[in-house]
């Protein structure tokens, strides 16, 4: 029997593998469960499915073979009989599945769990999950998890004490050169825990620092490895090094060396925008986690990541890397595994078919209300309690629910669509999954208000926030295409109650003498001349308990602007907004301070400037203000002109969405500063981050106007001119709704 804590989970050579933490050591544990199968699905017709079980090639891929009843799509209401294949290796499942696919024609065969991780597999259909304080007794390579001492429905896990390092390698190169696989190592760092005071440093010769690399990396026997840019660089940088010195570079616990990277990565389109992913470079039986490469650690640091792999049954080193909506996705096919629904290879669910007329209703989106621009005082802000995902749970609305097929007279209705009906029989897949995220979530935040003790706030708010980005990503995998269990119509659905409960409290804030300034999806800004608090006690009450959802007070603003578009200063940009409410707080959407792409710099001067204009407590005194933060912008105007400003607080940033080749606009300072990336020998993916730093801006058919921060040395000086510009517009974009125009002259 082993007690401990389920930390890793991988296939090797057909076999599933784990490794367990022991209580409160060092000591990690493997593992095997050898009788276990990965499995696929296949449904079709009897003769191609009775052709699959007697094709040679296919059969020497398969252990076993069974027909078994499931639910062959979400949306079914009876079980069908399915072909389940179990696999001798989890890695035929692709091969395997697209040598079924071209036996019939065009859409004979359905495929399921194809793209599932064997990892995910086993942990849904053994209800565990990582990170699982657990007893495991292993007889004949068979694993029986028994007598679980865990929930994932808690919030007060133990958990153990993990041996962490830093890992960084330093490549010798000469100054503004980008380094490549051809330098030598120069040094390497290993840092023990979260301070630089325990920290080892490897030097030699390249082949000395390699091999001394790995018997430190055994000695420390670290769970996790942290790296930054390790999927992108570190390690690929270390495996040619590696290659080219004959050394065995081992820093798993499996003792199997690491090797090439059969590619670079991948560019791909979500939400709008281009985005790129490396390789993950993966270490079995510990995780090594590339801080570049990790939205949820970035985001909500180590104790979101825990629970996140927890909840959404990820192993680490996949939950570390994967999207939001890939998480959403887990925990939906969890659900789904639960409830024997299979989970489709290609998504296959059409939209329902519309009229015309239909469409114009129910292609409308959320409701906004818009901004009455400039500046206002004592305004109130209410925000309703993550509202679309407390929609689809409480109105069960899932890609399944919404126009079901088994009650078409349900009394459950979708507002101004009269021909959408919900179903009333049984519980989506949607809403299930929603369910355990919106309510720990809710209770991690009363937990985190409540406690004094500053080591658990921050746990707890961790954690929270690793669950409200999983939240906000829950409504539009409803409507995206690839989403295993997505429908268009359950988004339109979502929209139309938001739509409803949004007018609803704009009339009952109107009713009772509120002026509505804004409102925006889940959001209202409200104002009444000689208002008391139990006022808006009063409208918080009733909102609640006409539109059956929870709203929260977000505070009052001693005063907030709202500013007009960039482009057209007539209309205003419903999320572009600063203020400062009462306890001094200040909170801006959509200005320059709050967008990744904005130098330091130009950031830190506006944030001062709403600083020092949070002192007031009126309009008019903001407006008294305005010498003291001309003089402080001229403070800083003046720093850039004279070039004492730091070059990397001046560093812009762009996520550029084609190739350098693929550029038809060759005139830009962007390009620029890519071309002489190409030319020193690093070429960016579509998708990947732009960092660079304006030279010379106004020099006509050069390209020198901007210069890559790989290539910055100690001779590079800035463009002051320009930028002395965009301090200006920075600025501006504060100051002018209160009457002062800033310049760059001194």
């Amino acid at each position: 029997m082993i007690s401990g804590w389920l930390f890793d989970a991988y296939t090797l050579n057909g076999s599933m593998i784990f490794w367990i933490k022991k209580d409160n050591s060092s000591t990690t544990i493997r593992v095997e469960d050898k009788s276990w199968n990965h499995k696929i699905y296949v449904a079709s017709e009897k003769s191609l499915l009775k052709s699959v079980i007697e094709n040679n090639e296919i059969l020497s891929m398969v252990k076993e073979y069974h027909f078994i009843s499931k639910y062959e799509l979400i949306t079914d209401t009876k079980k069908s009989q399915v072909l389940e294949l179990e696999l001798k290796d989890p890695t035929y499942a692709l091969k395997l599945a697209k040598k079924i696919e071209k036996m019939g024609r065009f859409g004979q065969s359905r495929l399921y769990n194809v793209d599932i991780l064997p990892e995910q597999s086993y942990f849904y259909e053994h209800d565990v999950f990582p990170l699982m304080k657990c007893k495991v007794h292993v007889s004949n390579s068979t694993l029986n998890w028994i007598d679980n001492e865990d929930d994932v429905w808690s919030t007060e896990y133990e958990l153990p004490l993990f041996n962490n390092i830093h890992l960084k390698v330093y490549p010798k190169t000469k100054e503004g050169r980008i380094p490549r696989f051809t330098d030598v190592i120069a040094l390497v760092s290993i840092q023990k825990g979260d301070t630089s005071k325990d920290t080892i440093y490897i030097q030699g010769s390249e082949i000395d620092i390699l091999y001394q690399l790995v018997k430190e990396v055994e000695k420390i026997n670290s769970d996790f490895i942290l790296t930054e840019y390790g999927d992108s660089f570190t390690f690929p940088y270390l495996t040619y090094r590696s290659e080219v010195n004959q050394v065995n570079l081992v820093l798993d616990r499996e003792g199997i060396p690491l090797c090439k990277p059969k590619k670079d990565g991948t560019s791909y389109f979500s939400y709008g925008r281009m985005y790129f992913k490396p390789l993950a470079t993966k270490l079995l039986g510990r995780i090594h986690i590339d801080t570049d490469n990790s939205f949820v650690l970035n985001e909500s640091g180590l104790q979101g990541l825990y629970e996140l792999a927890r909840i959404c049954r990820l192993p680490l080193h996949s939950a570390s890397r994967a999207s939001i909506g890939k998480c959403m996705s887990s925990l939906q096919f969890y659900n789904a595994v639960r409830n024997n629904i299979l989970i489709p290879w290609k998504p296959t669910l059409a939209e329902h078919s519309k009229s015309l007329g239909d469409l114009l209703i129910a292609d409308r989106g959320g409701l906004i209300f818009e901004a009455i621009m400039g500046a206002h005082e004592k305004v109130a802000e209410l925000d309703f309690v993550s509202l679309y995902p407390t929609i689809m749970f409480k109105k069960n609305i899932s890609a399944e629910t919404v126009i079901c097929n088994c009650c078409s007279h349900s009394k459950l209705r979708v507002p101004e669509l009269l021909n959408y009906h919900i179903c009333e029989k049984r519980r989506g897949i949607v809403p299930l999954s929603l369910e355990i995220l919106l309510k720990k979530r809710a209770h991690y935040k009363d937990k985190r208000n409540s406690t004094t003790d500053p080591e658990l706030k921050r746990i707890y708010d961790a954690r929270q926030t690793a669950l409200k980005w999983v939240l906000v990503t829950s409504f539009g995998y409803l409507g995206f295409n690839n989403a295993k269990f997505g429908r268009i119509d359950a988004h339109i659905a979502v929209c139309a109650f938001d739509r409803q409960i949004i007018l609803q409290t704009v009339r009952i804030a109107e009713s009772q003498g509120f002026k509505i300034l804004h409102a925006i999806v889940d959001s209202i800004w409200i104002q009444k001349k000689n208002v008391v608090n139990n006022d808006y006690k009063s409208l918080k009450t009733e909102i609640e308990n006409k539109t059956g959802f929870p709203i929260s007070f977000g505070g009052i603003y001693k005063w907030i602007v709202f500013v007009p578009s960039k482009s057209n200063t007539t209309l205003p940009v419903s999320n572009r907004y600063f203020g400062v409410f009462e306890d001094g707080t200040v909170k801006m959407r959509g200005i320059e301070a709050r967008r990744h792409d904005t130098a330091e710099f130009f950031s830190n001067v506006q944030q001062g400037i709403l600083n020092i204009m949070s002192e007031a407590n009126s309009i008019k005194e903001v407006r008294d203000l305005m010498p003291k933060v001309r003089k402080f912008f001229q403070l800083h105007l003046e720093l850039l002109r004279y070039k004492k400003v730091p070059i990397n607080d001046l560093v812009l940033t762009k996520r550029i969405s084609k190739d350098v080749d693929e550029y038809k606009n060759r005139n830009t300072v962007e390009l620029d500063a890519l071309l002489q990336l190409k030319h020193a020998g690093k070429s960016l993916k579509s998708g990947q981050i732009l960092k660079y730093v304006l030279t010379d801006y106004y020099r006509k058919n050069s390209r020198k106007r901007s210069i890559p921060v790989e290539l910055i040395n100690s001779k590079t000086v800035y463009d002051a001119k320009r930028y002395s510009e965009l301090l200006v517009e920075t600025c501006n974009s504060v100051t002018e709704p209160f009457g002062l125009k800033l310049t760059n002259e001194l």
